[in-house]
């Protein structure tokens, strides 16, 4: 497929997932940020990534759910209320898309039903970031009624034991295919979820993967390895120059596979703070899981204020040509290494010695 070919299947496949006819004021809402983006060229948010609870089911290798953990008593987890003021702000900031996750959302179904209706998923897209290994036809339908558009179930390699050592369990694979075609029998969307590390980019089971999105029609977008988690210091997993040019390939080979860098809608580069954001579930607001520093405390702060505070930042006021995390040496000199292993995470912006320019 050639350059122009691709520009149009990639807004195709943004339509097929966004457009949903059963949620006619979201359609409005995404008509209307469109008109803002292209039109009038004005800087609007659009997904928000909650990260609600820390338990999950398996153990994954490069984990960093639990890296926001904090002791008991220490912290309060955003209520159901919360959720809710945020989502409102977020929405007057142009936000269409809210994501939940973990952990592993499933454990949580109960309180992930209050918080998803509280997002009000009439006028949003909701998706779910899962393993996929606990999904039944009955739990995938309770979503799918509460409002749930797309499932993120994420899939590392197609060689079962490749995949069920990352994930830290037996027979993790099998179970997760079949929630796959459990989601996507019910009539919700499904993209794939993989981490491209330096020791996996050129493997069989990745390129499976691959084949597997074509065949199934369905997104598959690229997690550039970083540092984080339980990834902490582990240089070696990083993508070097020749890495991240075959990865450019991939994409190129095949129009279902993307990576986070060309999900905004105008502009190629990291959206981070501009289009996205990420909350922990005490309220941290972060540009990126993978960058651990925190630019507010929400509902504390009104999001527009965290926001616009970020958006001084030299790194995060426009659309940096690379994974600040994972694929920039520089920023991980200058910046990353300026967090402490053993400091509670998130560290607050403030305390962060940055460059006046970049």
């Amino acid at each position: 497929m050639n350059a122009l070919g691709r520009i149009f299947f990639r807004y195709y496949l943004a339509g097929k997932y966004a457009f949903r006819p059963g949620k006619p004021l979201l359609c409005l809402r995404l008509l209307k940020n469109f008109i803002a983006v292209f039109l009038f060229r004005r800087p609007l948010l659009r997904y928000v990534d909650f990260a609600v609870d820390f338990p999950c089911n398996l153990k994954c290798d490069h984990c960093f759910a639990t890296a926001f953990l904090r002791p008991d008593g220490e912290g309060h987890k955003l209520a159901v209320e919360d959720y809710r003021s945020i989502a409102a702000q977020c929405r007057r900031l142009g936000a269409v898309s809210f994501s939940f996750q973990g952990g592993e959302p499933f454990l949580f179904l109960d309180r992930l039903e209050e918080i998803i209706r509280a997002c009000r998923p009439r006028r949003s897209l909701i998706s779910v970031t899962t393993n996929g290994t606990l999904c039944t036809r009955e739990n995938v339908r309770r979503l799918r009624r509460a409002g749930v558009d797309i499932f993120t179930i994420s899939i590392d390699s197609l060689i079962p034991e490749e995949h069920d050592a990352f994930r830290g369990q037996a027979g993790s694979l099998e179970k997760t295919l079949r929630g796959v075609d459990l989601a996507l029998k019910a009539g919700i969307r499904v993209t794939i979820g993989t981490t491209v590390s330096h020791q996996n980019v050129r493997s069989r089971g990745l390129k499976m993967v691959m084949d597997y999105a074509r065949k199934k029609k369905c997104l598959l977008v690229f997690a550039m390895a970083a540092a984080a988690g339980q990834w902490g210091g582990r240089e070696d997993i990083l993508l070097d120059g020749e890495d991240l040019k075959l990865i450019e390939g991939y994409c190129r080979e095949n129009p279902y596979v993307h990576t986070d860098l060309e999900g905004n809608y105008r502009r190629y580069g990291c959206g981070a703070m501009k289009e996205i954001l990420y909350l922990t579930p005490y309220g941290d607001v972060l540009a990126c899981p993978f960058l651990h520093i925190s630019f507010g405390q929400a509902p504390d702060e009104p999001m527009a204020e965290i926001r616009r505070r970020g958006l001084q930042n030299p790194y995060l006021k426009s659309y940096w040509p690379t994974c600040l995390a994972a694929a920039d040496p520089g920023f991980r000199e200058k910046i990353l290494s300026q967090i402490e292993a053993d400091r509670p995470l998130p560290i607050p912006a403030g305390e962060i010695d940055w460059p006046e320019e970049t």
